[in-house]
């Protein structure tokens, strides 16, 4: 179990996702699962049975179901069935405090029987949302309930709600004032505190996007709002020439949206440089290939990563200088990252396959290892002036008998692929060949090297599982049956 903990403490962590190292050592309930998962060769129902109930989860939360879909989620929830009495017969199933439960009488698994006909009846689920019950919930019962002394709660409940409903009209009635014509007191604009009320202040919450389009699109009243990156993209198609800056830094594809920084860390270095810097020693010569497939196919050649490497370590190139982009994760060796950080993508590699309708046919995955705008020369009419390139390292999918996933998790297994000097086989492809991040999970074996940490375990491990539980909407591709 100690060997398991270890493990999960190795997973490299993944930017916007939160991480409770302490809670994954003290948790109870993490316990018997860890138990249950220690010996998975022998334990092999009951993995299946927490994979068949995530499964369910997932599909259940779809925004489109048809029959099929249905079909799927029924054949979930009974291999669930059909294995859940092997937790039970392991002692796997516990309480809070440890203690064996030796039955399944849970409500909400009762009620998973009846969602499939309710889907048939009333439509996806997702359509229907106890949020605001429950946010309610919050507001008027547990927040005041916080507030007292956990005795009589109806009454102090009542109180609390009744001062704040007077706080709220106060607030209101004074701000209404402050907004009347002929009340409002002229500002100050001699002290430095002074307030322009023109000035956005949650414009810094995405520094790296003008305000002016922000401002079109954030949402009010929402704690975290959302940024959408693609009515950026349509507002600035219609912006006249030489009010953004060029190359554009937000552009998107089909239904993936991209946004670069637009004043990145490091402005520009030379190709040679960049190659030492980011440990990419065939980084000219695999620019030079790149640029003559471009040569003989055109620009909107779709480029495969892999193939014998043509141009020499010393090619010529048009250009001496590149401006590294940064977006996902694709940062050289640091202090803590001593390996670097680098993000995993899909990569598509077939013109006639698209992201996410045809799932993982025609699409790769792939770890960035740098993101490139190449600087041409003053005067010049450069060809790449409004556009980026990545280079990308390549994973292998490793067939599973007659399938393509491993049986009880029903997962890909991945390895880098490597040239036949043991190198990892890396290519220059154009940034709108990335289609959607995805997250892998290094396949540690029966024991863990404890030299590995979070920060180098991508590194020097040989396998991967694709974790198509990692996000929502690559869920369904992932799992394409």
């Amino acid at each position: 179990m100690l060997n398991l903990i270890f493990a999960f403490l190795c997973y490299s962590p993944s930017q916007g996702f939160a991480i409770f190292t302490a809670a994954l050592q003290s948790s109870n309930k993490l316990q018997g699962v860890l138990s249950a998962t220690s010996s998975a060769q022998s334990l092999h129902a009951v993995i299946t049975a927490i994979r068949a109930l995530t499964d369910f989860r997932y599909l259940v939360q779809s925004p489109r179901i048809d029959d099929v879909d249905l079909e799927h989620i029924s054949t979930a929830l009974k291999v669930f069935h059909a294995n859940k009495d092997s937790i039970l017969a392991g002692g796997f199933w516990r309480g809070q405090c440890g203690a064996v439960i030796d039955n399944w009488y849970i409500p909400k698994i009762e009620l998973m029987q009846s969602i499939v006909p309710s889907i048939r009846n009333s439509g996806v689920i997702m359509q229907w949302t106890a949020d605001t019950t429950e946010h309610a919930h919050i507001t008027e019962i547990k927040d005041p309930a916080c507030s007292s002394n956990n005795h009589n709660y109806d009454s102090q409940i009542c109180r609390h709600l009744d001062r704040a409903d007077k706080c709220c009209r106060f607030e209101l009635t004074t701000n209404l004032l402050d907004n009347m014509p002929g009340l409002k007191q002229p500002v100050d604009t001699d002290h430095d505190d002074a307030v322009d009320d023109d000035v956005d202040f949650d414009v810094n919450n995405d520094h790296d996007i003008p305000a002016e389009l922000l401002v079109t699109i954030e949402c009010p009243g929402h704690s975290c709002p959302i940024t959408n990156h693609f009515a950026i993209v349509k507002l600035l198609q219609y912006r006249e020439v030489g009010t953004v800056p060029v190359p554009l830094r937000s552009f998107s594809v089909g239904r993936t949206s991209f946004h670069l920084a637009y004043a990145p860390s490091i402005r520009n270095i030379s190709v040679d440089d960049a190659a030492l810097k980011f440990g990419l020693p065939d980084l000219r010569p695999a620019i030079a290939d790149f640029l003559g497939r471009e040569a003989a196919h055109g620009q909107d050649f779709v480029h495969t990563i892999g193939g014998a490497r043509r141009a020499r370590p010393t090619a010529p190139l048009p250009f001496k200088k590149l401006q590294p982009a940064q977006t996902l994760n694709c940062s050289p060796p640091s202090d803590i990252w001593t390996c670097g950080r680098y993000d995993l993508v899909i990569v598509n590699n077939d013109a006639k396959c698209a992201w996410p309708i045809d799932g993982l046919h025609g699409h790769t995955v792939g770890e960035i290892r740098l993101i490139m705008h190449p600087v041409g020369k003053a005067g010049t009419n450069w060809l790449w002036k409004d556009r980026f390139l990545a280079y990308v390292y390549r994973f292998d999918f490793i067939p599973q008998g007659r399938s393509d996933c491993e049986l009880s998790t029903q997962l890909h297994v991945l390895k880098r692929a490597m040239c036949s000097n043991d190198t990892w086989v890396g290519d220059i492809v154009a940034v709108t060949q990335l289609r959607a991040p995805v997250n892998l999970v290094p396949c540690f074996g029966a024991s863990v090297d404890h030299r590995l940490t979070p920060y180098n375990s991508m590194e020097h491990s040989s396998e991967f599982w694709l974790n198509k539980y990692w996000d929502k909407n690559t869920f369904l591709p992932l799992s394409m049956y």
